[in-house]
Parts: structure tokens; sequence; C-alpha cells
């Protein structure tokens, strides 16, 4: 691998304009492909097997596009009275807006579910179900919200939207965040560097490397589903290795260039040795994020999919970006534009290293090595002890800033409906039989009939729906459970059901349980129904259930695959059991500052949040596959030093020393 490297970064530094201009072609000609491909991205995922994608199939089968929780649009106003005439033909003018938008399939209001008017009458919930492929555009919850706020008359009407549409809309923008790490990473690179050359080339590399990875995961996003969160975790980690493996490169090649070497040639053994681990390096980050796919579930696979794709393209940019760019500057690399003086070591080119205060503190820990291996354990072991602790759960819209429509809509709910009413469930029965209107009961036409309400349906009195609403409503943690809504063919119906808890409450989880494995399946043995539990509430909790099964399958293949890289890399044993363990521990560690911080809510307010909030049931596992990449990323660095200064000196104190230093 040192040889083909050794050509290729020679041959770019060569031929460099070219190699620049093909780079710029590619970031160019993705990013026109991208905006001239139409269609939209799929918008859901299904965690295949469970009750609740059952119960999204079937839903998707009675009432076509629908999606399984509908949005609600919350007026309140303390100055009126939403029961009266004046107050119903302002939430009538609100729904017919919400009607006349395309991408809704249906609305119900007051008049449908009297359930929807608070008891003190002054705020009235109005459920928007959109058409599922739009579910995920922003921009339709923005028009929702819009034509709802048009509607109403007089400015104290409060309106807000929450739901998957709510939270879309309230989703905040991270380009500051970004932009703010950006110019730290400037100060930081010009401070080590002293050259504005030598500190716009990582930025550059990233940047390149960001944008042409993101770019071929929006093209597949036209495919497969991929989440909301995988451009920022791409961009995350682009940013931070495209910027660390080209500084890795500038820091070797203006060394070389210090030792009188030529460009073409100092380029070509730079990335002979640095590069040789930057893709060992890049290759165990990309296992690691890859190792998502381990669990089974599509959407994680897809994040880390979509950050593999980010990362494999810094790699190659690094490879062949920066030789270019490094073969165009010449000594201008250099601090001084290349007058920069010449190390005063003649001998081996190293002994200046051990001057550094790296060199001072690798002296300290290999004079000492036990107590500062024993120190630091204990230390990381402390900062792990919180994980023992860690609970996962769901977090709400309760978490939002006040300001976000979702958070305002989640409030206003709360305070009128009850906690349960922002998580409802769907429950969605399958008939054997088609629902029926009981004897002397006037037939609805079915072309009447929609998802827009049961309440003028006579088949929603169908015995065996009704004997279901009454076990539903009379089940424990259960506040209410509104009439059935029947699908034209009379074979689906759903019952929505509140209950009395929030969706981040564990005790909602509990609920879904006792639902499926015990109330259930009572209510309709021998009715000629299939029941399920659905709704995103309930899709929470099966992807918690198939999370914790499917973790220690996804820790191992992880730890397994890195360790095998690592061996091939360093044909050792010891050497990857020695990293893997210490990354577990620091992983571990890691662990504990985050159920410290967010689980008990030490400092927490530091970081705006009001308090204790819910750990998502992912986070941990999308954590370690990113610690756990990146930690073996500067593994492989520090041991690719080391190895180096081995090979020169037959000294391993000297080679740590020296290493670590450089």
């Amino acid at each position: 691998m040192t040889r083909l490297l050794y050509r290729l970064s020679r041959w770019c530094a060569e031929h460099a304009l070219l190699v620049v201009i093909l780079w710029v072609a590619v970031l160019l000609g993705l990013g026109g492909l991208n905006k001239a491909i139409g269609g939209n991205p799929p918008s859901t995922f299904t965690l295949s097997g469970t009750d609740s994608a059952a119960a999204q199939e079937l839903l998707g089968q009675a009432f076509p596009g629908t999606a399984a929780d509908a949005n609600p649009v919350l007026l309140h106003n303390d100055a009126v009275d939403f029961g009266s005439a004046a107050g119903q033909a302002e939430v009538e003018r609100v729904a017919d807006a919400l009607r006349a938008n395309p991408s809704v399939t249906a609305v119900t209001t007051p008049a449908d579910f009297p359930g929807q008017l608070s008891a003190d009458r002054h705020t009235v919930l109005i459920n928007v179900t959109v058409n599922e492929n739009d579910a995920a555009e922003t921009s339709v919850g923005e028009a929702v919200l819009a034509s709802a706020q048009d509607a109403v008359e007089g400015e104290r009407t409060e309106v807000a939207l929450g739901g998957f549409l709510g939270q879309k809309v309230s989703t905040p923008d991270t380009h500051l965040s970004e932009i703010i790490g950006l110019l730290a990473a400037v100060v930081v690179l010009f401070l080590s560097m002293r050259r504005l050359s030598a500190t716009l080339l990582p930025l550059a590399n990233a940047l390149l490397a960001v944008g042409i990875g993101l770019t071929i995961v929006s093209l597949l996003n036209r495919i497969v589903f991929i989440p909301d969160v995988a451009p920022t975790l791409g961009t995350m980690l682009g940013l931070g290795v495209g910027i660390d493996y080209a500084l890795f490169l500038v820091v070797r090649h203006r060394q070389l260039l210090r030792q009188g070497f030529a460009v073409p040639d100092a380029v070509g053994r730079t990335s002979g040795t640095a590069g040789a681990g930057i893709i060992f390096a890049g290759s165990t980050l990309v296992a690691a994020v890859c190792g998502l796919a381990l669990t089974g579930l599509s959407f994680l696979a897809w994040l880390g999919y979509a950050a593999a794709i980010v990362v494999a393209v810094a790699v190659l940019a690094s490879v062949t970006f920066v030789p270019a760019v490094l073969g165009m500057l010449g000594p201008r690399i250099l601090r001084g534009g290349g007058v920069e003086d010449v190390d005063d070591s003649t001998d081996s080119g190293d002994e200046h290293l051990d001057r550094s205060m790296w060199a001072r503190l690798a002296t300290a820990v290999t004079r000492r090595p036990w107590p500062f291996a024993i120190g630091s354990t204990l230390l990381l072991l402390a900062l792990a002890a919180p994980t023992l602790s860690l609970n996962l759960g769901h977090a709400d819209a309760g978490i939002l800033p006040p300001e976000t429509t979702a958070r305002q809509a989640y409030d206003l709910t709360t305070e009128a409906f009850g906690p349960g009413a922002t998580a409802p469930l769907a429950i969605v029965a399958s008939l054997y039989a088609p629902a029926a209107a009981p004897a002397g009961t006037e037939a609805q036409s079915p072309a009447t009939t929609s998802a827009d309400g049961g309440g003028g349906d006579p088949r929603t009195a169908d015995p065996r729906l009704v004997q279901l609403r009454e076990t539903l409503a009379a089940t424990p943690g259960v506040t209410s459970a509104d009439a059935p809504i029947v699908s034209t063919d009379g074979g689906v119906a759903i019952i929505r059901v509140q209950p009395a808890f929030s969706g981040a409450d564990p005790r909602t989880e509990d609920l879904v349980a006792t639902l499926r494995e015990d109330v259930l399946p009572a209510a309709v043995a021998g009715q000629g129904m299939s029941p399920h539990v659905g709704g995103v509430t309930a899709a929470t909790t099966d992807l918690s259930e198939l999370i914790a099964a499917r973790t220690p399958w996804f820790i191992l293949g992880v730890v397994s695959l890195s360790f095998v890289l690592l061996m091939i890399a360093y044909r050792s044993l010891l050497i990857p059991l020695k990293a893997a363990v210490m990354n577990l521990l620091s992983i571990a560690a890691a662990y504990g500052v985050v159920t410290a911080v967010f689980q008990w809510g030490w400092g927490s307010q530091l970081l705006g949040l009001e308090g204790p909030i819910p750990i998502e049931s992912y986070v941990p596992m999308m954590m370690f596959a990113v610690l756990f990449g990146l930690s073996m990323d500067y593994e492989v660095f520090l041991l690719t030093a080391f190895r180096e200064h081995w090979e020169r000196t037959g000294d391993m104190t000297v080679a740590v020393r020296r290493g670590l230093a450089d």
C-alpha cells in the first residue's frame, strides 16, 4: 500500500491543476444532478415484523396514503366559547381552510368528535391527517399552520401545530452551530500552522468531502428512506475527519520539506507513510458506522451508510486532492513562505521532538506506566458509573424551546385535554366479516365514509366494535376511546385511544404492552377480529425493544471487525485487543457523562435545557458507532507514529515519546 500511495500522490502533485479541476467538476456535477432529479424521497419507514408495522400496513390498505397519527391544530382563546355558535363558526372556518390544502386527506373537529373540545370550551383541537408521502415535508407543515392562522379572527386566538408536522416545523436550524465550529477550527488551525495556506487546506478538504458526500446521500434518498439526522451526522464526521486527515498530511509534508526533500517526493513520501494511517483509520471509522446495519433496522443502517459515504469521500480526497494542492503550493506551505528554518537536528531529524511538551508528558507516563494506567482506568470507571442507572426513553415535544409551535401545541394540549392527548394510540382492527349496521339501522353509502370521522356512519354501531371500544375505554391507563372509523369496504376499523400519560412517560410504554398482551386478545376472542396497536407512540415502543435486543450483537460485530482490521494492519493480537478494551472503557465513560447530564440533569441548564430529559433509545447505539470509530481513528494515528519511530530507534520508550509528540 505504501508504494501505491506514493505513486498516486506523486502523480496528483505533478498534475495538480487537473486533479483539482476534476474534484470541483465532480462536486458541481453531482450538485446539478441532485437539483435536476425530481420526486419526493420516501417519507417513512416501517419496523418490519412488529405490531405497529402491521397496523400501518392495514391502515395503508384501507385508507391509502393516510398516516396513522393525525396532526393536532390547537385553537385557544380565553375570551371565546368554542362551543357557542360564533365559536363553532370559527372552528369550521379553520377546518375548511385546512381541507383546501391538497396534502390534507382528512380533518376532524368537535362536530365529529365532541371530545376535541376542552371542558372549559376555550380550547379546541382540530385533527389534520395528511397524505403519507407528504408527511416528511416541512413545507406542508408550514402551509397547514399558515392556513389555520389566516383563518382565525382576532389576534387573541392562539394557533399551534403539533404532531409530526409540528415537529418538522419546529426542528432547529443547525447551520449556526456548524459555522461556529468552522470558525473555531480556523482559529485553532491558524494558531497551530501559522500559515494561511496550511490553515485553509484542511478546511477545503473537509468542505469538499462534506459537499460531495451529502450530495450522494441526497441522491440515494430519492430511493430509500434516510433519517433527517443523517446529514447532521455526516457533516459532523465529515468536517472532523476531513480536517484531521488533511492536517495529518500537511504536518508530515512540512517536516519532509524542512528535511530537504523536493516537493513531489515529499508529497509521495507523506502519503506513503501518513496516508497509510489515514486509509486504516478511515476504514475503522467506516466499519464502525456501517456496523449500525447489524441492528437489522433499515433507518439505522442508512444512518450509518450515509456517514460512511462522507467519511469514504474524505479519505479519497485526502490521498488525492490534498496532495494535488500541496503540489501547487510547493514550499509556500511552510511558515515564512519557504524560508522556514530547517530543524537543527542533523542525525535523524527527530531529536527536536524530545524537547516538546508532549514529549515531557510521554516521559512522565513511560517512567511510571502502572500508576498512570491504574489511575486513568479508575477515573474512566468513575465517569462510567452513572451508566448503571441509564434508562432509555422517548423525548416528546415537551423538551422543545417554548417559542416553537410544537411545544406550544404540546402545552395547550396537556393543559386542556391531559398529557395523554399528546401521545394517542391507534387501534387498527382487521374484521373477518365487514362491519355492518345493526338490524333496523339505515346503511350509509360507502362513498361518504372516509377517514375524517365515523360519527354519521351507522356501521360504527357494529356490536363487535362497540364492545371493543367499551373495553378499551375501561382499561386502566386509558382516559378515552374515540368512536370507530370504518373503511369503505368495512374490513378495517380504527379506534383512537388516549392514554392517561404522555409519550415520554414509561407508563405509556407499559400500557402498550398491556393492550397487546392482555386487553386486546381477551376483547376480540371469538369476535372475528385481529387488532393491532399502531401510531408513533407504539412504533417508538417497538423501536426501543428492537434496539435493546440487537445492541449486544451490534457492539460485538463492530468490535470484532475493528479488531480484524487492526490485526491485519499491525500483525498483532495484543495491539487490537488493547485498543478494543481501552475504547470500550472510554465509551462507557462517555455514556456515564451523558447519563449524568441528560438523565440526572447535572449542568443541563448550561446547555439550554430546562432540566432532565429522556435519552432516546437509539442514541447510545449511534454514540457507540461514532465514538468507537473516532477513537480507533486516533489509535491508528498514534500506533503509526509509534511504529515509525520504533523502526528508526529500536527503543520503545523513545518511540512512544517521539510518536506522541509527532
